[in-house]
């Protein structure tokens, strides 16, 4: 993939300054949430299209109801709807999560992800969106906070920086700026970056009505205030 004009630096400069206006951002960011990479991939499915405090909840209920993967796999469908119910679309979540944790069990003979553990990143990737229910985000997060792989995982909140920053054309989907964002960030600094694109993007960098003014990045932006109003 061909590297836009300076991005490479650009996206250096975009970590140290970030990094220097929130000092101290990862002590709870990057605290592990999750157990095993099995709860990474779980907890990241119920993430999907919800925001954090009801993907959360829906999580606690289901490992309160079900101790086990396993238990999940056998349950009948219904039990794990109403485990799942605090979080919303749980129908379509449970099918997707029991689609995923059953093939795991076929292909690796638990529900487990060990067996990747001597695959390269590209084979770990390739294997994570094979499953039902998981995309490159998805997968990406379940690389970097289960399994210790450098990944670059692309949200609401990371696209609409990178856009902002002119990082990447506008038209581009959050797939291929993941890929992109993927190949210019040097691996030590993906997981800190990622956590802190997210945070500017919740707390300043928002999706409308971006407090331009206190910016950290202000000078690498593309646009002002009113040309971003409406803009995500």
């Amino acid at each position: 993939m061909e590297i836009l004009a300076d991005n490479e630096k650009k996206i250096r400069d975009i970590y140290l300054l970030l990094k220097g206006h929130y000092p101290a951002p990862f002590s709870g960011l990057l605290e592990p949430k999750r157990n095993s990479p099995v709860d990474v991939l779980v907890a990241t499915i119920l993430s999907q299209a919800t925001n954090d405090t009801l993907s959360d909840r829906a999580f606690e209920a289901l490992k309160a109801a079900f101790p086990t993967w396993e238990g999940v796999v056998d349950a009948d469908p219904s039990s794990v709807e109403k485990a799942l119910a605090v979080g919303g679309l749980q129908r379509e979540k449970t099918k997707k999560i029991q689609s995923a944790l059953r093939k795991l069990r076929s292909d690796f003979g638990g529900v487990t992800l060990d067996g990747l553990a001597n695959r390269s990143p590209r084979e770990c990737f390739d294997y994570l969106v094979s499953l039902p229910g998981v995309g490159p985000k998805t997968a990406a997060c379940v690389m970097a906070f289960g399994l210790n792989i450098p990944a670059f995982p692309v949200d609401t909140h990371v696209f609409r920086l990178a856009k902002r920053l002119d990082l990447v054309p506008r038209r581009w989907t959050p797939e291929k700026t993941q890929r992109y964002l993927e190949e210019i960030t040097p691996d030590e600094i993906k997981m800190p970056l990622h956590l802190l694109l997210i945070r500017h993007g919740r707390e300043v960098c928002s999706s409308r009505k971006p407090k331009c003014s206190i910016c950290a990045l202000k000078d690498l932006c593309g646009g002002d205030e009113s040309s971003k109003k409406n803009f995500s």
